[in-house]
């Protein structure tokens, strides 16, 4: 019992977190920022890759949550359909 309650706060503390950058996100116009991205990446990161940039450094928190709800969500339906457990 109290192991599916764990479960569920860590499920539900995750989707909050989550929400909480989704709602912060200003949304608008993004080519600004692209623009930046493309003109500065080599100052800012001193990647030689554009794309390597965007990813290890100007979006690693997006990927390190993007990480996280897949294990989150992993380990809720490990749990809730009791995978590996028989049934008698």
């Amino acid at each position: 019992m109290i192991r599916t309650v764990l479960v569920s706060l860590l499920i539900l503390l995750t989707w909050a977190g989550l929400m909480v950058l989704v709602v912060s996100h200003p949304g608008g116009d993004d080519t600004e920022l692209a623009e930046y991205y493309i003109e500065n990446y080599e100052e800012d990161t001193g990647a030689g890759n554009a794309v390597a940039a965007i990813y290890l450094n100007y979006r690693v928190y997006d990927t390190l949550f993007e990480a996280l709800l897949l294990l989150v969500a992993i380990v809720g339906i490990m749990h809730f359909f009791r995978v590996g457990v028989r049934r008698e």
